[in-house]
């Protein structure tokens, strides 16, 4: 086990020649990854899932990513990643942040305009699952009512899942810019939102942020 920690470490200082360490231990380490803001890892108890902590230079917490990582969501000691790895994504998931750009797949996109058209002129709506820091698939939220003017479904429906951190819903009218009641409603508990105008095709969409500030968003193949 030790060779395997060392290795680990070595891995980490080939590709960030800035990692520190923290009181000498080659488990315990920090890197400065964009200005001011540094990672904090700790794999001492390594194939056990690492301890993460993003802070600035301060030492206070700059976020938290314990949702947003795939590779420490998912970790499994059998099948643990490389700590190398969960440095990159945390890294990728950085600078998508900083860009202010969503990531979704495209096939998903086509397949919710597809069903916007069947549905038409009733809304529809869906929950986006995340991956990787990139939307893969969406739900059809459980019981959820549609009408001409609005829908509505019920979180509480919703089988609990870190990974659903969007949604995306039609506008039969057209507008591609959230209502009061998005804003108050299907806005309030995610992360991102995608609004699809009527003729539901690609140049018809638009994504926001919670609080109804439109963000770019980037089709992934």
């Amino acid at each position: 086990m030790i060779k395997e920690i060392e290795l680990q470490y070595q891995n980490i200082i080939e590709h960030y020649p800035n990692t520190e360490t923290i009181e000498s231990k080659i488990t315990h380490i920090k890197i400065e990854l964009i200005k001011e803001i540094i990672l904090e890892i700790n794999y001492s108890k390594y194939p056990k899932r690492p301890k993460v902590k993003l802070i600035n230079q301060s030492g206070q917490v700059y976020k938290k990513l314990d949702n947003e990582v795939t590779s420490l969501k998912n970790w499994k000691i059998d099948k643990a990643k490389s700590v190398l790895k969960v440095i990159n994504e945390i890294i990728s998931i950085l600078k998508d942040l900083q860009s202010n750009i969503v990531k979704i797949k495209r096939e998903l996109l086509i397949g919710f305009l597809a069903l916007c058209r069947a549905h038409h002129p009733k809304e529809f709506l869906g929950i986006l699952k995340m991956d990787n820091n990139i939307f893969t698939e969406f739900i059809l939220p459980p019981g959820a009512i549609t009408s001409r003017n609005t829908g509505v479904f019920f979180p509480n429906r919703i089988p609990l899942n870190r990974d659903y951190q969007g949604t995306i819903h039609s506008h039969p009218s057209g507008t591609l810019y959230p209502s009061p009641q998005d804003l108050n409603s299907m806005f309030k508990g995610n992360r991102f939102h995608f609004i699809v105008g009527f003729p539901y095709d690609l140049n018809h969409i638009k994504c926001f942020e919670k609080g109804g500030k439109e963000l770019q968003f980037k089709l992934i193949n």
